[in-house]
């Protein structure tokens, strides 16, 4: 007897310092089938780094087991089952709060066809002369296989995004985000059925980026939903006027529009004060000004009033100028525009060169 209950405790004593067992299997919910011979990797989190502790297969009927003494109650980890060179990671998981684990597998595929976005998110925020720019996106995968896009790896190309030019400082939250051509990004990780989640951020140069800002589509999207700090624009019909909201301790004027078709753009008006406008539209009238061989040195021969006159009447064409552009941005071609536009034109560079030395 006293044998037997020493012979117990030794168990219990072994068990202790091998720790828990992590058992489950790969399946494929579609189909129902399990997946035989795959890995299957285990992750911890450790000094802000995701580490790779051990690697098995699924045996012939799609089961892995995972035990060892680091296994202890309490412990959160990451499970990834890799089929296909498609990566499949289950959420962050504890030793102990589940019996068993089934992680879920697809066979993929490179048709876009059931690719949609049902909302796209974009914040836009004037920070000095740098327009900030976030864009989230939902997107929905309608078929009953993973989107995995062209390509492998890092230059795996799949969720593409239409980016405006001159962008910098460009940073993907959810994956890698990279630019195959002028104005054309993909993103890198694989669409599995159902919903996923896309975030990234980069900023403009308000000097150089003139309003508006052109959204194209790409894939067909339910709902476009833009966000504008400051709340300071003029709406047009074709946006829906949510109003004005708060998030994150920012005010933003929000507006929307639905149902988007691929290759669909949108003329979104930046959220660029009036003394801002004025101050790029002037930058840009100086460079023509400069291209032209004009200096903008005021002349000797005008007395301080004339030259105080000018110097008013050319802020004035100024800010004509900018304002003319605002009321046309999205009727760059209409005639009277042209007409009116070249004629306030022809005034500021008359003045300049009437001014110069």
């Amino acid at each position: 007897m006293v044998l037997r209950s020493l012979c117990a405790a030794i168990v219990l004593c072994a068990s202790d310092l091998w720790g828990a067992a992590i058992n489950g299997y790969v399946l494929n919910p579609f189909t129902q089938a399990r997946i035989p011979g795959i890995p299957v990797a285990f992750y911890v989190r450790q000094d802000g780094q995701i580490l790779e502790m051990l690697r098995k297969e699924t045996d012939a009927e799609g089961h892995f087991s995972f035990a060892g003494p680091f296994l202890q109650d309490g412990l959160h980890f990451g499970l990834a089952a890799f089929y296909d060179s498609i990566p499949y990671f289950s959420s962050t998981l504890e030793v102990g709060a589940q019996q068993q684990i089934i992680l879920e597998v697809y066979e993929k595929t490179d048709d876009p066809s059931g690719i949609r976005i049902g909302t796209h998110h974009l914040f836009f925020s004037l920070r000095e002369n740098a327009i900030e720019c976030i864009q989230l996106l939902q997107i929905h995968n309608t078929l009953e296989r993973t989107y995995s896009g062209s390509g492998d790896g890092r230059e795996r190309q799949v969720t593409e995004l239409a980016l405006p030019t001159g962008l910098f400082n460009l940073q993907s939250h959810s994956g890698l985000l990279h630019q195959a051509e002028e104005g054309r990004f993909f993103d890198n990780q694989p669409l599995p059925p159902g919903r996923s989640q896309r975030s990234f951020s980069f900023h403009l140069d308000a000097r150089k980026f003139a309003s508006p800002y052109v959204h194209q589509a790409i894939y067909p999207t339910d709902r476009l939903e833009i966000f504008l700090n400051p709340p300071s624009i003029e709406i047009k019909p074709s946006f829906i006027d949510l109003g004005i909201i708060e998030q994150h301790g920012r005010q933003y004027q929000k507006i929307a529009i639905e149902n988007l078709q691929p290759s669909q753009q949108v003329a979104i008006p930046l959220p660029l004060a009036p003394a801002l406008r004025w101050s790029l539209k002037w930058a840009a009238l100086a460079g023509a000004f400069l291209a032209g061989g004009v200096a903008l040195a005021l002349s000797r021969q005008y007395s301080s009033t004339d030259r105080a006159r000018a110097l008013e009447r050319r802020q004035h064409l100024i800010e004509e100028l900018a304002r003319l552009d605002d009321s046309f941005a999205g009727r760059p071609e209409d005639p009277h525009y042209i007409d009116q536009r070249a004629h306030l034109m022809r005034e500021a560079v008359a003045l300049t060169q009437a001014l110069e030395v």
